[in-house]
């Protein structure tokens, strides 16, 4: 019999994401076989599972916590913004439509039927369900549209934990306000109150978690410190991308990385900021790039809308004399198509622009097709280092074209053999499709490694862990964080009284 766990949260980017992260690895490292569950997301950070499925990369990263394989059924529709208030729609991770709001909404009954296929395959094979929602569920003027919070508690019977960000402001208001917010059928599968991101002195806190305790008659379950955690972030809503970077510049390596207004799977750039001799900044295409050593171009969801938003910024002048001082660029899926020659989109999926013009510092040209490729690359090497390893995925709307010969990047064993991918010219411009590429602790060594040698700088010889072992440390970190601050027996009994197999 499969019981339920859900976690809401009074607004976007306040933790839910990692909590129920958090809360699956707990529950495994228990014996339990527990799986995540979000039935709606929308984020341009997704990964590919082993079945070849697009999902959001929470959800990856909770699977990964509760050790189990990612698939569709744990994140059964996820948006993909691309602007002008449309989305790529991905159902049961491949994709649907193209959406405008409005549009998509109409779809609800499609949607929802999904949704709860999914939810109740899970039930069948598994103990437990921890269950993200997403956004707000007070978002009133969307009740009757919900797939994805209170829907899915009704529909399960589940007990929900609200959490609130402190670190927001205003967090008493924004529990006490989404609690007044609700039916009183909603308020009753609440179980309690989380608090998140808190600095100081707990005690400091007492009167109003007291007082929140008596207004609403629901539990504070836990007030969890804030604490900073090297795991993926869902969407763009992260510090690293919106703030400002004022700190001084004084590692060995300065990256910058374009932040395009549809920037997505930054998550590939994580494992840079963890070496010692790397400072890695999001930049705007107006800011300066004298004092880089390497400019990355990321993915991005809508690549000819990013390129022509770099054209008007002249970012491509601004580029090829970078590129003539000395500068490396390195482009990722949708930044290997941007440094190219061209990009057609014959069946208009991204634009209304049959062609635009790239960046144009390799011979590459680039087709948008309409069907999406997704896969994952278990193995593979670097062309001219067969000895340094390298593994990810894929997930691109486009396949490119080399207009003359030019060594690859890399040699992959893809689903079609053995295949090279991406290109080099001179040390010093490199393309590739493969996301996660810095995972691998010897080729993230091995390209710093290069950049070092062009500046004169000895290479360092280093045991780097690979990225995943580091977020298996970062993950039981977050558990033991969750297990020592949360009241756990409080939630056990919760899922003991209120929930109960979906029939």
């Amino acid at each position: 019999m499969a019981r339920y766990l859900m976690f809401q949260g009074t607004g976007s980017g306040v933790g839910k994401s990692l909590i129920v992260a958090g809360f699956c690895r707990i529950f495994a490292r228990r014996g339990i076989r527990v799986a995540p569950f979000k039935a709606q997301n929308m984020s341009l950070n997704s990964g590919v599972t082993p079945l070849g499925e697009e999902i959001g990369r929470a959800q990856m990263l909770q699977a990964r916590a509760a050790l189990v394989e990612p698939d569709s059924r744990m994140n059964p529709v996820l948006l993909k913004p691309q602007g002008d208030n449309i989305s790529q729609v991905i159902v049961r991770g491949k994709v649907w439509k193209t959406y405008e709001a409005y549009e998509y909404y109409q779809h609800k009954e499609f949607l929802w039927e999904k949704v709860t296929e999914s939810l109740n395959s899970l039930a069948e094979e598994f103990d437990l369900i921890c269950i993200e929602g997403a956004g707000s569920p007070a978002e009133i003027n969307l009740r009757d549209k919900d797939i994805v919070n209170m829907a899915v508690a009704r529909y399960a019977r589940v007990p929900v934990c609200l959490i609130g960000d402190i670190e927001k402001g205003g967090v008493f208001a924004q529990l006490y306000g989404t609690w007044a917010l609700l039916t009183n059928d909603e308020r009753k599968l609440l179980c309690g109150f989380i608090i998140n991101k808190f600095r100081g002195d707990s005690s400091i806190l007492e009167p109003g978690l007291r007082e929140i305790e008596k207004l609403t008659g629901l539990p504070i379950l836990g007030v969890v410190p804030y604490s900073r955690f090297r795991l993926d972030e869902e969407d763009s809503m992260t510090e690293k991308i919106e703030s400002p970077h004022l700190l001084p510049k004084t590692k060995a390596i300065q990256i910058g990385i374009i932040r395009f207004p549809h920037i997505s799977n930054f998550t590939d750039f994580d494992p840079l900021e963890s070496e010692s001799d790397v400072e890695v900044q999001y930049l705007y295409p107006d800011e300066s790039l004298s004092e880089k050593d390497v400019i990355i171009l990321p993915g991005s969801k809508n690549t000819i809308h990013d390129l022509k938003w770099l054209e008007n910024h002249g970012f491509q002048e601004k580029l090829k004399q970078y590129v003539a001082r000395g500068g490396v660029v390195l482009g990722v899926c949708g930044g290997y198509q941007m440094i190219g020659m061209r990009i057609t989109d014959p069946h208009r999926v991204e634009s209304q622009e049959g062609e635009v013009k790239g960046l144009s510092l390799i011979p590459l040209e680039t087709i948008i097709e309409d069907e999406k490729t997704l896969q994952v690359v278990r193995r593979g090497w670097v062309a001219s280092a067969d000895q340094i390893p390298v593994k990810g995925y894929e997930i691109h709307m486009g396949r490119s074209y080399l207009l003359q010969s030019i060594p690859p990047f890399f040699v992959l064993h893809r689903e079609n053999g053995i295949e090279p991918d991406g290109v080099v010219i001179n040390d010093q411009i490199y393309g590739t499709y493969l996301h996660g590429l810095f995972d691998e602790g010897r080729f993230r060594r091995y390209f710093l490694n290069r950049v070092r040698n062009r500046k004169g700088l000895a290479s360092i010889s280093s045991n780097t862990l690979s990225w995943q072992e580091t977020v298996e440390g970062e993950l039981d970190r977050l558990s033991d964080l969750l297990e020592s601050t949360i009241d756990i027996n409080q939630i056990e009994s919760a899922l003991l009284k209120n929930s109960s197999f979906i029939q």
